[in-house]
């Protein structure tokens, strides 16, 4: 992407050992743009990121 002048980015490589470290990077992105959800939804093991809404 970085060659056809589009944006690339990830966490640092200390956030990418853990399943659980990724997600909670991923749930700080959300709160940082004001993205939150209630707390009525239901836990779902396996839940896909791209299910969710986006940013």
């Amino acid at each position: 992407l970085g060659d056809l002048r589009g944006h690339v980015y990830y966490a640092r490589p200390e956030f990418c050992t853990d399943n659980g470290a990724m997600i909670a990077f991923a749930g700080c992105q959300r709160l940082q743009v004001g993205q939150k959800e209630d707390l009525s939804i239901s836990v779902q093991a396996r839940w896909p990121m791209e299910q969710l809404s986006g940013l």
